[in-house]
């Protein structure tokens, strides 16, 4: 039988493979458990890494009464004697708010097993194969009426390919369907292997759908039984980045060793740093929200009589010697003084240990003098036009959490881009829209990023910059429904959109509600005419950014290029951590190894034809370029090459392009003339990405086939720094594909 761990001792099941047939539980000496096994044999020798555990309880969910009760209820908890040892190989999968995350129609899913395979006998090996989620109306169709009619009840969720002969089957019961949540690119259990047509027979039948038991439905008795039974000790947390803590009572102790849950752990910085918070001491099992290390800002001296108000970033009074990174400080000069910039008063923020703009300063006002602003000759135009005199637009994605990684919008070249997106603001339940962080995005609460964003445009009097609502979250796409589908919503949506751009002069906003179903494309398109008439008489532009796959989707292209400005295709992403091989996640085109549904959907040129073909031109069509690279953990060394097979979500994430270049020494670059994109790899791991040719060929593919422009993901990712050699190194090359003259930018 299968089982998923959801914690160090607890591991969940369906309660058929541990019952009799009238759901009575089988003594816990029947069972064992072993976690971090890839062979089917129970001792294998080749499971290096695996771990063994005896059960101390088992725990049936009171409703299953066996199989004469059509599998109602089809869930167990084992409760293990010892914990489990977290490592790469051994986690628990995530279950935490599951039954806030939704599932939308299709949306795959993984299931692991040994069950029987196309031999009909049990596999050597673990596999693990991707279904999609189908939604209640979509699996009634599909499976055997008077089956479905039988065991489809509100405790089961569906999932499953039609007619491709790849299901689960006999020995894959208990196990566990999983989603990627890519709010936060974790993965959760959504279900367990309970019951399908044919399943328990020597015949399995691997042309239709499974149930699932649903672990939405039985949320509260799962959180329930493992929060009045079963505390765990606590793993130590490792050290913040240019800190460290230790243990008064065991000075001996490190990260990863283990200790009871309330061990008390004191934080401290190294020099020129200071922790986050007010307090030193965290218990180890709120390590996860422990404090990090800021880098401080220098010590400022000001006259005698400046009055000074010192704050971090979470908008509270400090110490002036404790300004640290989103800190900042705000001086009134005294009576004979100005600021540097002539001002009575000024406020500068902390910034990567500095102060923005300069330190702060006050000058007698006799010696005070303005500087002279320079005339600066405009470079000569290029024959063919400069940037966005074709009518290409270079849409600039911000993602404004980088902040807190140090990326701030002063460190872009808004000259680069015609349209710049600040991602994201969110959505409230009345149809209003809903600042997210506060303490980054307004100034009054902290940093201030909405203002800092907007004053790029002083930097190029063209660009326009809009906010980005919704993302990729699950949850939005019940916010986004409900708001489409009530008129009173969408005013009060367009009431708080129009206070929000006026305040912080934002040009328009982006609709990013990626996971529309069939059943939601009136509402959609609704949404969108009703904010677009607003908009008209403002002057302000609407976006909207899609998921390249049109299957089953609400999106109605033919219809959406009538009404808004333009549509950002996330043509990236197209490979990731849910991967079983090697691929760039932003080709150009097909590779002649991948799978023909691969061939006809996962890449730029393909998802641009299909959309085409749907209705939407060219000229609103605008297509994803990513500035970062995606990693594989190669399964074998010796295969390094396009589709080499690979360890699912064990690799490097997602790298940035300046995070590649800076690193890659100890890496072999091949260019892959097929998809028109490099990668690298070395013996363990495997990074598809953009360089400045790839991306120059993407700019020249736009150019030539009249595409309405690029859009980039993310501004941030470029060599801004010029850790390589050339700052801005790709949006150049990109511009330099579409014949824009550049030259006027090399030094800077």
């Amino acid at each position: 039988m299968w089982g998923t761990l959801i914690s160090r001792r607890v591991v969940v099941t369906a309660a058929h493979c541990v019952t009799d047939n009238y759901g009575n539980a089988l003594g816990r000496e029947n069972f064992q458990v072993a976690a971090g096994k890839y062979y089917n044999a129970f001792d294998d020798q080749r499971d290096t890494k695996a771990q063994y555990r005896k059960i101390s309880q088992v725990i049936v969910h009171k409703g299953y009464r066996g199989v004469s009760q059509r599998y109602i209820a089809d869930l167990a908890l084992l409760i293990t004697q010892e914990l489990f040892k977290l490592d790469p190989v051994v986690q628990p999968i995530c279950t935490d708010n599951v039954n806030n995350m939704f599932l939308t129609n299709y949306q795959m899913g993984e299931v692991a097993g040994w069950g029987l395979t196309e031999n009909e006998k049990p596999s050597d090996r673990l596999r693990v194969i991707r279904i999609p989620y189908k939604e209640g109306g979509t699996c009634a169709r599909e499976l055997p009426e008077s089956w479905e009619q039988q065991y489809n009840f509100l405790d089961k969720i569906c999932a499953g390919r039609q007619n491709e002969s790849i299901a689960v089957c006999q020995g894959d019961s208990g196990s566990g369907l999983i989603f990627q949540n890519r709010e936060d690119n974790r993965y959760y259990i959504h279900g367990i292997v309970s019951i399908a047509p044919n399943l328990y027979t020597a015949s399995c039948n691997k042309q239709t759908n499974a149930l699932y038991t649903s672990v939405v439905f039985y949320y509260a008795f799962i959180k329930r039984e493992m929060n009045k039974n079963h505390l765990e000790d606590c793993k130590l947390p490792a050290y913040p980045k240019n800190g460290k803590w230790y243990i008064e009572t065991d000075a001996q102790k490190k990260p990863g060793d283990i200790v009871t849950s309330n061990t008390i752990l004191q934080f401290s910085c190294n020099r020129r740093y200071i922790l986050s918070t007010v307090s030193q001491y965290y218990d180890c099992e709120s390590s996860y929200n422990s404090p990090t290390c800021l880098l401080l800002c220098p010590k400022v001296s000001l006259p005698s009589g400046t009055e000074i108000v010192c704050k971090n970033s979470n908008d509270q009074p400090i110490q002036c010697a404790d300004v640290a990174d989103g800190g900042s400080i705000t001086f009134t000069c005294p009576s004979g003084f100005v600021t540097d910039r002539g001002t009575a008063s000024s406020t500068r923020y902390c910034l990567n240990g500095v102060f923005s703009s300069s330190p702060p300063s006050c000058v007698l006002k006799t010696l005070y003098k303005p500087k002279v602003k320079v005339p600066v000759t405009p470079p000569p135009q290029p024959s063919n036009g400069g940037i966005g005199s074709d009518g290409i637009k270079i849409v600039c994605i911000y993602p404004s959490w980088r902040a807190y990684q140090g990326a701030y919008p002063e460190s872009f070249e808004p000259s680069l881009c015609t349209h710049l997106i600040y991602q994201f603001i969110g959505l409230s339940e009345n149809g209003e829209l809903r600042i997210e962080d506060e303490s980054l995005d307004l100034k009054d609460k902290g940093i201030g990023l909405f203002k800092m964003t907007t004053e790029l445009k002083k930097r190029n009097k063209d660009l326009k910059v809009l906010l980005s609502v919704g993302g990729t979250a699950a949850t939005n796409s019940s916010l986004f429904r409900e708001l489409s589908k009530n008129d009173d919503k969408i005013k009060a949506f367009l009431s708080s959109a129009a206070k929000i751009i006026q305040t912080y002069h934002f040009d328009g906003l982006d609709i990013f509600w990626f996971y529309p179903e069939e059943q939601d494309k009136e509402g959609y398109t609704h949404l969108l005419e009703k904010v677009k008439n607003n908009f008209k008489k403002q002057g302000w532009l609407l976006c909207v950014t899609v998921r390249p796959g049109l299957e089953d989707a609400g999106y109605d292209p033919k219809k959406m290029d009538g009404i808004v400005d333009w549509v950002n295709l996330k043509t990236y992403d197209f490979y990731g951590s849910w991967s079983s091989s090697t691929a760039n996640h932003n080709s150009l085109y097909s590779s002649s190894k991948e799978y023909n549904w691969e061939k006809e959907h996962s890449n730029i040129a393909a998802a641009a034809k299909n959309w085409l073909n749907a209705g939407l031109s060219k000229k609103k069509m605008i297509l994803g370029v990513a500035f970062y690279g995606v990693s594989f953990e190669l399964k074998d060394s010796n295969e390094t090459g396009i589709h080499a097979p690979v360890i699912k979500g064990s690799a490097l994430g997602e790298l940035r392009y300046y995070e590649i270049c800076s690193q890659s020494d100890n890496f072999t670059k091949v260019w892959d003339d097929e998809t028109k994109t490099p990668y690298l790899y070395n013996d363990t791991y495997w990074i598809g990405y953009n360089d400045p040719t790839a991306v120059w060929i993407k700019g020249d593919y736009i150019k030539k086939n009249q595409f309405g422009g690029a859009i980039i993901y993310s501004i941030d990712a470029d060599d801004n720094n010029n850790l390589c050699g050339e700052k801005y190194v790709l949006l150049k090359h990109l511009h330099g594909g579409m014949g824009h003259n550049l030259t006027w930018l090399k030094d800077n």
